[in-house]
């Protein structure tokens, strides 16, 4: 089976998670897929304040995380 990696940004605030991106990654087992995706959501999180929109205080108010999902896209056969 194969696993892709999503990254959705939610508002602790709000309880609400209105953004997903599909990282770009492939997995063959769950396993890898979930140890890589915690460190993509920190390091995702980490670039937020490098973004225009995204200021610390912002971050603050809207009480922003990053989660993560390995979602299975296909089986082996």
């Amino acid at each position: 089976m194969k696993y892709i990696l999503i990254l959705y940004m939610c508002s602790m605030a709000t309880g609400e998670c209105p953004s997903s991106t599909i990282a770009g990654y492939q997995f063959t087992n769950h396993y890898d897929c979930v140890n890589a995706g915690y460190g993509v959501a920190q390091q995702t999180f980490q670039n937020l304040k490098e973004l225009e929109d995204f200021e610390q205080e912002y971050i603050e108010k809207q009480k922003l995380a990053i989660r993560f999902e390995c979602r299975e896209v296909g089986k082996q056969i």
